[in-house]
């Protein structure tokens, strides 16, 4: 009964804000985009598809591609295979501390950002965190993950 109310609430969100317009900046960028869930694919294709997103997703991975989810990194490391990037010059937005662990062990830039359920968790795998896409300016953003990534280097050496 739970999962029915769940479902019912979320059938009639939409995106949430800065979203579609993130995506549609990072296929202006012309940036390779691509989905890692740990839920299962009817259920993640089946949201993509009501909120007429899933064609800016070039690759789509869910727990239905893989053995082990989230925090292990294979679902990202899946993603990043099918999109032919190497994880060092790939970019993961996540709203879990489960997905950012992910995407560390994945060897990804992260980008944490959190939802209403995940806002008062800690997230130390995350490399920046914002409060919502609408603060994602895809340019600005990788310039300072490059920049953070650097420094990180320069100082293990």
């Amino acid at each position: 009964m739970r999962r029915s109310r769940f479902l019912d609430r979320i059938a009639g969100e939409g995106p949430l804000p800065g979203v579609a317009d993130t995506l549609a900046r990072a296929h202006e960028l012309g940036l390779r985009v691509g989905l890692a869930s740990s839920s299962g694919r009817e259920w993640v294709v089946g949201n993509l598809e009501r909120l007429d997103l899933l064609h800016h997703f070039r690759c789509v991975r869910t727990a239905d591609d893989v053995q082990r989810v989230k925090p292990e990194p294979d679902l990202y490391l899946s993603a990043l295979e099918c999109l032919g990037v190497e994880p060092r010059h790939a970019v993961a937005f996540e709203d879990s501390p489960n997905g950012a662990l992910a995407v560390r062990r994945a060897g990804m830039h992260c980008v944490v950002v959190p939802n209403s359920v995940t806002a008062g968790l800690a997230f130390h795998d995350g490399h920046l965190r914002l409060d919502s896409m609408l603060q994602a300016d895809l340019p600005a953003l990788f310039e300072r993950l490059v920049r953070a990534a650097d420094a990180a280097d320069e100082s293990a050496a």
